[in-house]
Formats: C-alpha cells, sequence, structure tokens
C-alpha cells in the first residue's frame, strides 16, 4: 500500500528535466528564497514552483527534505494568498497549468506532493518505530492535510473542477496511515472537539464532509458559511466497514479506488467495495438538509430528494 500511495503514475508527477542541475542544499535554497522576497508575485512564482518541482526530484536526505519544505511553507502560503482569485475578469488566475488547474492550485499541489513524498520516505527511514510524540511526522502529517484542506476549499469556494488526482491521493494517504498502524479504526476513543493534538481519522472525516457538503448542496454555499463547523461534525461522524451495513439505505459511500468525493448512494447497499461507509454527524445531515430545503423554497418548488435526506437523518451515525 505504501509503495501504492507514493508511486502512483500521474502526469503531474515527473520531474522537470532541469531539477537535477541546481544545488539543492539548506543553504543554496535559503539564499535563493531571500532572492525570491525582493521580486514580485509575477516573477517569483514561476521561480518558486520550480523550486518545488526542483525539490521533488531531489536526492536528499529525508531530514534535509523535511527542513526545505519548512523554510517553503511560509513562501507558499504567502504566493497563494497573494494570487487573484478566479473571478469574472480575473485572467492571472485562470491562466492554466497541468490538468487546467489555476496557479494557486498547482501551488497547493505541488506542496502535497512534496509532503506526501517527504512523510514516506521518513516512515520508510524509521522503520516500524512509530513514536506518537514524533514531532517531524506530526508536521508532516499536520501539513499535509492543511495543504489538502487548502485545495479543496479553493475548489469549493470558486467553483473550480477538483483537481485530478486530489480524492484519490487523499484517500491512498489515509489508507496508508491505515495500514502502517497509525490510524485504529476500531478504537472506541474519540478526540474531543477541543482538543488541538493530530488525529489523522479526524482530518480525513473533515475533508470527507466538506466534499459531502459540496457535492449534496451543489455549490450553493461557500466553505466560510460552515468549515467552522467541521472539525465538530467529523468527531461525531464514523466510518463504518460496509459489510456491516448491507441491506441498509441511503449510506454514504467512501470508495477509496476513486477519485471523487463521498457519494450519497440511493437505494439499497447491495455489494460490499473497498472503503467505508460514512456516518455523518446529525448535525451536518440536518445542515446539508435544511440548506437543500432553503434553496428549493427560494426557488419556488420542493425538493425532489427531499425524502432520501430524511432517511438518512433517521439513521443512527454508528
Amino acid at each position: 500500500m505504501q509503495h501504492e500511495a507514493n508511486s502512483r503514475n500521474h502526469p503531474h508527477s515527473r520531474p522537470a528535466a532541469s531539477a537535477a542541475a541546481v544545488a539543492m542544499s539548506k543553504d543554496a535554497v535559503a539564499e535563493r528564497l531571500v532572492r525570491l522576497g525582493a521580486l514580485s508575485l509575477k516573477d517569483a512564482l514561476p521561480l518558486l514552483l520550480l523550486e518545488l518541482d526542483r525539490l521533488r526530484a531531489a536526492s536528499l536526505d529525508v531530514e534535509d527534505r523535511i527542513e526545505l519544505l519548512q523554510a517553503l511553507k511560509k513562501p507558499v502560503l504567502k504566493a497563494a494568498a497573494s494570487l487573484p482569485k478566479p473571478t469574472p475578469g480575473s485572467r492571472t488566475a485562470l491562466r492554466t497549468a497541468d490538468g487546467g488547474m489555476t496557479l494557486e492550485q498547482r501551488l497547493i499541489n505541488l506542496m502535497i506532493t512534496n509532503l506526501r513524498q517527504a512523510l514516506y520516505e521518513y516512515d520508510r527511514a524509521q522503520g516500524s518505530r512509530l513514536a506518537d510524540d514524533d514531532g517531524l511526522r506530526i508536521w508532516l502529517l499536520q501539513q499535509v492535510f492543511r495543504f489538502f484542506g487548502r485545495q479543496l476549499r479553493y475548489t469549493v469556494d470558486w467553483d473550480r473542477s477538483w483537481p485530478g488526482h486530489t480524492w484519490q491521493e487523499l484517500h491512498d494517504l489515509f489508507v496508508y496511515l491505515v495500514v502502517r498502524g497509525s490510524v485504529a479504526m476500531d478504537s472506541a476513543f474519540t478526540v474531543a472537539v477541543f482538543d488541538d493534538e493530530l488525529d489523522a481519522a479526524t482530518e480525513y472525516k473533515r475533508l470527507l464532509l466538506l466534499g459531502l457538503v459540496d457535492e449534496l448542496t451543489q455549490r450553493a454555499t461557500a466553505s466560510d458559511a460552515y468549515f467552522h463547523l467541521l472539525k465538530r461534525w467529523s468527531v461525531d461522524s464514523t466510518l463504518v466497514e460496509p459489510e456491516k451495513l448491507l441491506g441498509h439505505r441511503d449510506q454514504i459511500q467512501v470508495v477509496v479506488t476513486q477519485d471523487a468525493p463521498p457519494q450519497l448512494l440511493r437505494g439499497t447497499l447491495e455489494a460490499s467495495f473497498r472503503g467505508w461507509v460514512l456516518r455523518p454527524a446529525q448535525a451536518c445531515i440536518g445542515y446539508i438538509t435544511q440548506h437543500r430545503h432553503d434553496r428549493k423554497s427560494a426557488e419556488g418548488h420542493p425538493s425532489p430528494e427531499h425524502s432520501a435526506h430524511a432517511r438518512v437523518t433517521a439513521q443512527p451515525p454508528g
């Protein structure tokens, strides 16, 4: 599974041909980042993208790779915040890169790719020595989930298509963590909503719920309207093996072999699949149902799918 998650042949995963010719020591990158800081966004962005491509291609000690990612994080976030958004008339933001991505999506995608690569390399170096207080590994996990979150929120907020492979890579990451032993799927322990410690299952469910709300409300709202609620919802939501829910109706499937967000399966779940059934918190289902009802009412006709969602809300999440 680790090999599968780390070596999937994506169109955007091939290193740039010129990457190997540039020094990738900590001092060399730091010097280039200082020079980037003096440039305009227009001039600095291509160089920053190239820097991330070089890092992905470079053969480095994993601790050095992580240190370079820590140095690159701030310039990446600053550039992403400065880029114009894909609103009408915003030609710069709509200039596409690989797979039709905007420049901001491309930038975030490169950070996700580098963070995942560093995590897999770090775990290989550590072998079976997992530690709950491993600061470097915790940082990598925190950042990769946060950048996945940035990518998904950007897609929702600016009504873009999901960048190709984004959901597949997120599913791959979580399956990898389960296989690695970083996530105890059968544990009765639940992280409190106010707990600031990283819990990979909570972070994964938070992003699944982000995709679910977007999918079922058909982008009728930006993520700002509910993103602050997602952690509470994710803590109160569960992932259940599909075999346990065969014969049940109106289930939400998380198929980890598909590059897609959670999907509501209307009707009876008749066959198992590779993945989980997502049982959202009642508050999340209530938000979706109410939002769809309000939208349909504003359009002057009732929601034809309201009864299907009512059946979902009637089922306890667990």
